[in-house]
């Protein structure tokens, strides 16, 4: 099976099987042992668990051709996006068998190059308000997106740069989605917290780090209600500014249209 490329062509699933799919969400993060996904353990503080799910979060993992094809215990529902709320998205149980909400992913876990179904294989369109933004290190856009409730999860947008999502297929969309919010914002977000020439993907030498000291301080603020269509992705949560009481995100961001 190959990736869908052109994500951006997908159609909204009707209601039916957009009820099918969010089903599917909650059973299977509830029954997640299978497809040789042991239990992951825990990383201890101080022990650096390798680069935490980089080729999920840029679309070159293994099971990135299931990504938008929507097949719920066997049955194929057609390709295309469920439509949901950021409310709806923060009430998804995590995967039983991922490690523990603010535990990292260590690199031989079994999600450092697969992804949960149906949380992450679905291409989710959620309409929320993008409240502040900011560049990281690793070369992404980091988007606070709040609900109507005033609940807020993440989403980001890669270095669509080569350097960084190597040959992912949504290399393009990405693109898009990273120029919507430049435009939005008359520039591009700039290195507030970092030097500029310290930008660079995750390497096995170079983790992670925890949020920085007053991390509101190097948020950009944009306020702007906007359409936003990316993949689910489960993150450890460590204080990021936004983050999901299960550290879900939409992670990569494909499409933004600002209203």
């Amino acid at each position: 099976m190959e990736s869908i490329q052109d994500l951006h062509g997908l159609p909204e699933l009707s209601a039916a099987s957009t009820a099918k799919v969010k089903a599917a969400a909650v059973e299977g993060a509830r029954a997640a042992t299978s497809d040789g996904a042991a239990p992951a353990p825990a990383v201890a503080p101080g022990e650096h668990p390798g680069v935490e799910r980089w080729p999920v979060k840029t679309g070159t993992d293994l099971d990135v051709a299931s990504v938008g094809q929507n097949t719920v215990k066997g049955e194929k529902l057609g390709a295309g996006v469920v439509a949901t709320t950021v409310e709806e998205l923060i009430a998804l149980p995590r995967p039983a068998n991922m490690p523990a909400l603010h535990s990292s992913f260590p690199k031989n876990s079994f999600y450092q190059n697969h992804r949960a179904p149906s949380s992450e294989t679905t291409v989710w369109k959620i309409t929320a308000t993008i409240t502040e933004a900011k560049l990281e290190q690793d070369g992404d856009y980091h988007l606070v997106l709040k609900g109507d409730s005033g609940k807020t999860m993440i989403g980001e947008i890669p270095n669509p740069e080569a350097a960084f999502v190597k040959n992912a297929d949504w290399r393009a969309q990405i693109k898009e989605a990273r120029d919507a919010m430049d435009q939005k914002l008359g520039r591009s977000l700039k290195a507030l917290d970092f030097a500029p020439e310290e930008m660079a993907p995750p390497t096995e030498d170079r983790f992670a780090a925890g949020p920085v000291e007053e991390e509101e301080a190097v948020m950009t603020k944009i306020g702007s209600k906007a359409t936003i269509t990316g993949v689910g992705f489960f993150d450890s949560s460590h204080g990021q500014t936004g983050v999901a009481p299960n550290a879900i995100e939409l992670h990569p961001i494909f499409s933004i249209t600002f209203h």
